[in-house]
């Protein structure tokens, strides 16, 4: 038998809408119509919910709303099945990085529309919250794709109050809301701060969907 995986006690939450037809993915369908922009959304969350089943730790989807059959295929996968709370999305992130870290010292949370996020971003991530307090996956956009945490008294359900969500300010917003999180240098070695990840990138846009499709991750 080998040695424990390091990374077996961190929390990783997929944060999930319920597909429904005409409420996801919405900027797509313009171009893809509802159900075209459905398909893109339902063929992410799939892929997403693979890559969770492969970290080395527990993982959990977190919905907005009940959704049984989502619900057996992310079991079928191993993962567990909570429900997001909260009156808006900063909220119910607050929340669930504040719960899954009553459960664990570490929680890693992603959304669902990132087609490149992957184990090696993962592990890279709960690296760094190992020596942080807060860990951020940027975006190409300016947002972010992945949020972390090791400190459960950052995440006051108040703390996205004033960040633009969804947006190009979100990333920026988000670290002048953590500001009293103690901001430092990627190269000091200690546990306090904020790392923020290369960045990654969502698929929002028609030519975001066109970049997904040329890797493969989209028919």
């Amino acid at each position: 038998m080998g040695a424990p995986d390091p990374r077996s006690d961190t929390l990783l939450m997929v944060f999930a809408r319920a597909p429904r037809l005409g409420e996801v993915k919405t900027r797509l369908a313009p171009a893809l119509g509802d159900q075209g922009a459905l398909a893109v959304y339902q063929r992410l969350l799939d892929r997403t919910l693979t890559v969770a089943a492969g970290h080395p730790g527990p993982a959990r989807l977190m919905l907005d709303r009940d959704d049984p059959a989502l619900a057996r295929r992310a079991e079928a996968l191993g993962l567990t099945v909570g429900r997001q709370r909260g009156a808006d999305l900063g909220e119910r992130m607050a929340r669930a990085l504040a719960e899954g870290l009553s459960q664990a010292p570490r929680v890693l949370l992603v959304g669902c529309d990132c087609p490149v996020l992957d184990q090696t971003y993962l592990a890279l991530a709960d690296d760094h919250l190992r020596r942080r307090r807060v860990v951020l996956g940027a975006s190409e956009d300016g947002g972010f794709v992945l949020i972390g945490g090791s400190d459960a008294t950052v995440w006051r359900p108040d703390r996205f109050n004033r960040v633009r969500l969804g947006g190009a300010y979100a990333l920026a917003d988000t670290l002048v809301a953590l500001n009293d999180v103690a901001l430092n240098d990627l190269s000091q070695d200690d546990e306090t701060g904020v790392a923020v990840l290369p960045p990654l990138w969502d698929v929002d846009h028609p030519e975001d969907v066109a970049r997904a499709r040329q890797l493969g991750v989209l028919p």
